[in-house]
């Protein structure tokens, strides 16, 4: 006996077939659009950071030949610096992460720390340093990176630290060397004396503090902004000490050559040393070991 077919469920189901059937190219264009644009999203974020690393690596080259440039344009110690960095009879000299002159059987209770100018070669201060040794102080001339007093401003702390037989000191630094001490030294108990060679401070922080200062600079200064100078003895306690030696230039506080947009001096460097060791020396002295 034949099976009746329900036509009527046949026809439906054909309906629904041929449905789906002409529903399958939109529904595939659909998906190809969310690809297509799920790609381009994934390009775009991919250029995105291709162009970030690009940048990134544009600025890393830069700032490293900066660096280089830094570095090799640097002022380099003369001879009597490096003849200055030999222990003799007097003061013995210790060359490891900074450079030490210790004077030799004494009992040193006050010790003075040197932040170098900024390009100059910590090492290029050894005569200047090496002088006040010689007259029974500790003096340590901190070594900067990339002879840069500004990126390791509160290197005399450690200095400090790692020297608990001295009982005073007294911080200072040339030029912008200068400026960093200062700023360390107002925030440090353990600092009883500032030293400014051709600096100033760059704020009152000095000011209502007691410590002893000293302001040293030459005549013939051809770096040093005189207006500056100036108008920083605002920001000095009143019984700051003032040295101007006359005929005596920026450069010859160290020595490494004569530094661009410098004067010559009109004395010898020994000269302007001894000056400046003597004034150094007497602020030394005045300050106390408790």
């Amino acid at each position: 006996m034949e099976k009746k077919v329900n036509k009527k469920y046949t026809n439906l189901e054909d309906t629904f077939s041929i449905t789906m059937e002409l529903q399958k190219p939109l529904l595939k264009d659909e998906d190809d659009k969310d690809y297509e644009n799920e790609e381009k999203i994934k390009y775009r974020e991919y250029k995105s950071k291709k162009n970030i690393q690009i940048v990134l690596s544009i600025i890393s080259v830069f700032f490293l030949l900066c660096i280089i440039n830094w570095v090799t344009t640097s002022y380099k110690p003369g001879q009597l610096a490096l003849d200055a960095l030999v222990t003799d009879d007097k003061v013995e000299v210790a060359l490891d992460k900074n450079i030490i002159f210790t004077p030799k059987e004494q009992d040193v209770t006050k010790g003075f720390i040197l932040y170098p100018g900024a390009k100059v070669d910590a090492k290029a201060y050894a005569p200047l340093c090496k002088k006040i040794a010689s007259n029974g102080y500790k003096v340590i001339i901190a070594d900067m990176p990339l002879n840069f007093a500004m990126l390791s401003p509160n290197k005399a702390e450690k200095i400090i630290k790692e020297n608990d037989d001295i009982k005073s000191w007294v911080i200072g630094g040339h030029s912008l060397g200068g400026v960093v001490a200062a700023k360390f030294a107002a925030n440090d108990k353990n600092v009883d004396g500032v030293v400014f060679l051709a600096s100033y401070p760059s704020n009152d922080d000095l000011k209502q503090l007691e410590k002893n200062v000293v302001s040293i600079w030459g005549s013939k200064d051809g770096v040093l902004n005189f207006k500056n100078l100036i108008e920083s003895k605002e920001n000095l306690p009143q019984d700051t000490t003032y040295v101007e030696i006359e005929g005596a230039n920026h450069s010859q506080f160290g020595n490494y050559g004569h530094q661009k947009g410098d004067n010559d001096a009109l004395i010898s460097e020994e000269k302007q040393l001894e000056i400046t060791s003597n004034s150094i020396i007497k602020l030394l002295e005045n300050i106390g070991d408790n």
